[in-house]
């Protein structure tokens, strides 16, 4: 296998993860969420949650360096030298360590400020790409293909999306530390602070999903 099939295979599988992992994630909030839900159930839709989007979220950064090697592959993603493609890859991989030490890490106060500054640079990245897509609709951007352009501006809306649901989801994400601290809300609490932000991960699937026609696709 060359070294596109194996950007290429990894591009896809990384889509179909981000696809897959949110649905049982979703189903058992559905389950947990009523009025007869026990406390254990509760609990356990919780950890089943924050392990898909914490997987997710680290599935999304991926795209970023593995879109921008495919894009270069194919000349749709014109670089002016392979310095931006090793940035692009350095960016990536610091990011990726970034959101790994802030979900793996022991719940602490730096384990937070590492997530929120996460939260932080996962936006500002996708307004990065969001800029970057409109410049190439307006023909000033290294991307030369409107479906490419498509897809980075999905890309970027939903690393904006992501970014703003981890934040406001972050309880989640430290409910142990906060319960030692005698601060954590309760698991009805947690999942009512997940479902105001579902409308963004279903918004997140289905951009997914158009993103990965338009690969596949290729209109226009």
């Amino acid at each position: 296998m060359t070294a596109y099939g194996i950007f290429n295979f990894l591009h896809i599988l990384v889509f179909a993860v981000i696809v897959g992992i949110e649905l049982p994630a979703l189903y058992a909030l559905r389950m947990a969420r009523g009025p007869a839900a026990s406390d254990a159930a509760r609990a356990m839709a919780l950890r089943i949650k924050r392990c898909a989007d914490a997987t997710s979220a680290v599935m999304l950064i991926l795209l970023l360096p593995l879109g921008v090697q495919l894009g270069n592959a194919l000349g749709v993603w014109t670089l002016t030298s392979n310095a931006w493609l090793y940035a692009t890859w350095g960016l990536g991989l610091g990011w990726l360590g970034m959101a790994l030490a802030a979900e793996l890490g022991a719940p602490s106060k730096w384990a937070q400020r590492i997530y929120k500054s996460e939260c932080v640079l996962r936006i500002v990245i996708g307004l990065g790409n969001v800029y970057d897509a409109f410049s190439s609709f307006a023909g000033a951007s290294m991307i030369q293909s409107n479906w490419l352009a498509a897809k980075v501006l999905l890309f970027g809306l939903i690393l904006v999306i992501s970014g703003w649901i981890r934040w406001q989801t972050k309880a989640v994400r430290f409910a142990s530390f906060d319960a030692a601290a005698g601060t954590a809300a309760d698991p009805q609490q947690l999942i009512d602070t997940i479902r105001r932000a579902q409308w963004g991960s279903h918004s997140i699937l289905a951009m997914a999903l158009i993103a990965a026609y338009l690969g596949t696709a290729k209109p226009w």
